[in-house]
């Protein structure tokens, strides 16, 4: 006979398992510190490279601009100093906001298999109750 506790937990345990369980496995294999470590530095890639876009663009925009400011040295150090501090401040916020992000994703994976083990462990119960 069918027990209808049952098959709502199974059926619960599986969209589960549908929806978020594969994506929650593998940020489950990772430790918190390195899932987010990790996750931070694929930000400061990511900020590099979107700085990089920035200056380039500005650089053809303003092509002129450029090209004259470079053969003043001593607006070229102030100009490097202003596109450091740009470059520092853009991967500090990039790396703060990946920090808040992956922290919130992680501690929210962590409390869905806690969930989903809990049930696991119902199912048992109910199992062995059943024997």
């Amino acid at each position: 006979m069918l027990n209808e506790e049952k098959v709502i937990l199974m059926t619960k345990m599986t969209a589960f398992m549908d929806r978020e369980g594969k994506k929650n496995g593998t940020i489950n294999s990772y430790f918190r510190s390195d899932y987010i470590g990790f996750n931070i530095i694929k930000s400061v890639i990511s900020a590099t490279i979107v700085f990089a876009i920035i200056v380039g663009t500005y650089a053809l925009y303003d092509f002129e601009n450029v090209i004259s400011n470079l053969y003043n040295t001593d607006n070229l150090l102030t100009i490097g100093r202003r596109f450091l501090i740009y470059y520092l401040l853009l991967v500090g916020v990039y790396s703060l906001a990946s920090y808040i992000i992956y922290s919130y994703r992680y501690s929210k994976m962590r409390k869905n298999m806690k969930e989903y083990y809990g049930n696991l462990k119902k199912l048992a119960r109910m199992y062995e109750k059943e024997q």
